[in-house]
């Protein structure tokens, strides 16, 4: 096994401090009765559909060698993941002695650290128990703040994710400013004599021709796909929705929540005129099939299998990037759809959520007898070299085996068949990460895609954007938790029922009302006021 290319001298303190307690007759094995000697740890841990088992991962072995301790994962992924995690903490029994990226909710981090089952953790947050993560508080000091719950604890490890860009503003963007990016097949807009269309009303004509001829030229005047999407959102497909296609309406529906904000006043997009109106257009287009009639039952698997094919199906469609869909060398035959300008003539886009911080990746329970070292193998993550192989991959699985001239690491060369999203998926290993703006040109370089997809939305998507609002991370109290997770899952599972209904058969402007009535029977209002209020909070703790 490739050793660690940077090991602190923390962590081989460690090894040597564990190695003395075992000569000294400690069992250094299973958890013992003395917490100072638990050195064997299991964690229940959240994994890509695509990831191996955690305990198969260098980065791991590598933590694991330089802390002297051993591992038992119990790694779930997808739909699964939930159901899981909710059966281990309801039976507050035989628990595991850490929970890594099981999206934790501030609901699950109040309710279980208040009864004690997770346990506080901000003591354990110093210079000699988590040396790394400290160094980035140094730099960060608000990072703390946005990991701190309503009681005062920290319940779950902070991470942070600073990829972005400084606009022309002068102030600093995230690349999930924009998340979904619309593409258009520019060789079958040659093949029907075509220009790239600027308005609405356009596109409409070009799906048309996309769907009346065999524009892809394999005979079949039928397969091609002149628009598709994924309504509603799933199976990790948050980048496939409908969201830039609302915009020539006035509004770009890419949160789950439907949250948005204008003006410093939060409010659900999902409840809006401009939606409305969207959907009554859109409607059309699926009478005539010029949208895909498996956007509500297909998952990102089937979407992206629909690009990869032996022939190009897919006239226009949603995703992060355009490579990931249809394949590299298909790529060349799509551009990116420009914002489009509605039937009254104008547009509007406005930004998706961009909290830079996180805080539910890493939470230990009360079944750990060992903390303090448990903390300090966790740690290592914070390491930025080591936070670059667990966000991306390991070095020489997915970075150069040796940095530059410059100390910095590189993206290796993809394979032919390879794209860097899959290589990502199945190389990274979720948890509590550091991925400071500073860390590129010091530690390595931006990803080829990532970098393109910043430099996509600074040179083409940000032109068209006509407010840089955005609701935060934050932290919700007690009671706005109760609020939202008793009212918002019937709101949102309305809302997507009968936006699927209106978009299938039609009816929204007769029934438009009556669904606004409910979702104030059901307590919009008052899971709009929630959200408001942590939103005040974060604004007055930003300007102290």
């Amino acid at each position: 096994m490739k050793q660690l290319k940077r090991m602190t001298a923390l962590g081989l303190a460690a090894v040597m401090a564990v190695s003395a307690a075992a000569c000294s007759g400690g069992n250094g094995g299973d958890s013992a009765s003395s917490g100072e000697e638990q050195t064997n740890f299991s964690i229940f841990a959240g994994i890509s559909a695509l990831s191996p088992d955690n305990s198969e991962k260098p980065l791991v072995q590598q933590m694991n060698e330089a802390m002297g301790v051993t591992i038992e994962w119990n790694c779930v992924s997808g739909d699964t993941l939930t159901e899981k995690k909710n059966l281990i903490l309801n039976a507050g029994s035989d628990l595991p002695d850490a929970l890594m990226a099981a999206s934790l909710t501030d609901n699950e981090l109040l309710t279980y650290g208040g009864n004690g089952l997770l346990i506080p953790l901000e003591d354990y947050i110093n210079e000699e128990t988590m040396p790394n993560l400290m160094k980035i508080v140094e730099k960060r000091p608000e990072m703390l703040a946005t990991c701190t719950m309503p009681d005062g604890h920290i319940y779950g490890l902070p991470g942070i994710s600073e990829m972005g860009f400084q606009y022309s503003d002068g102030n600093t963007y995230y690349i999930g400013a924009i998340p979904q990016f619309t593409a258009i097949n520019t060789d079958w807009l040659e093949a029907v004599d075509m220009e790239m269309p600027t308005t609405v009303d356009e596109l409409h004509d070009v799906l048309v021709a996309f769907k009346e001829n065999d524009v892809n030229g394999n005979g079949d005047p039928t397969d091609e796909i002149p628009l598709s999407f994924i309504f509603p959102e799933k199976n990790g497909s948050w980048c496939a929705g409908i969201g830039t296609l609302l915009a020539p309406f006035g509004c770009t529906d890419y949160q789950a929540d439907h949250r948005a904000i204008e003006d410093g006043k939060v409010y659900y997009q999902a409840a809006t005129e401009e939606y409305k109106n969207a959907i009554a257009y859109y409607h059309e287009w699926f009478e005539e099939g010029l949208i895909d009639i498996e956007i509500f039952s297909q998952d990102s698997s089937q979407y992206i299998a629909k690009g990869n094919g032996e022939d190009p199906r897919l006239g226009v469609f949603v995703w992060w990037e355009i490579p990931e869909v249809v394949g590299e060398e298909r790529a060349e035959s799509y551009e990116y759809l420009p914002i489009l300008e509605g039937p009254d003539g104008t547009y509007g886009v406005n930004l998706n959520e961009m909290g830079t911080t996180s805080h539910n990746s890493f939470a230990v329970t009360n079944a750990c007898k060992n903390p303090e070292l448990l903390l300090k193998w966790v740690d290592q993550m914070y390491d930025p070299i080591n936070s670059m192989q667990a966000i991306y991959g390991p070095i020489g699985v997915y970075w150069d085996e040796e940095p530059d001239e410059n100390g910095c690491y590189s993206m290796r060369e993809l394979q032919e068949g390879e794209t860097a999203g899959e290589l990502k998926s199945k190389s990274e290993l979720l948890g509590p990460t550091e991925q400071l703006a500073e860390d590129y040109g010091t530690y390595y370089y931006m990803e080829d895609r990532a970098q393109e997809r910043l430099n996509d939305l600074n040179d083409f998507w940000f032109q068209y954007v006509d407010s840089t609002e955005y609701y935060p991370s934050v932290t919700n109290t007690a009671e706005e938790i109760e609020v939202i997770n008793d009212k918002l899952s019937d709101i949102k599972a309305l809302t997507e029922e009968k936006v699927a209904h209106w978009l299938r058969d039609g009816g929204i402007e007769e029934e438009w009302d009556q669904y606004l009535q409910d979702l104030d029977n059901m307590g919009l209002s008052e899971v709009v006021a929630a959200w408001q209020a942590a939103y005040d909070r974060y604004q007055k703790a930003l300007a102290k």
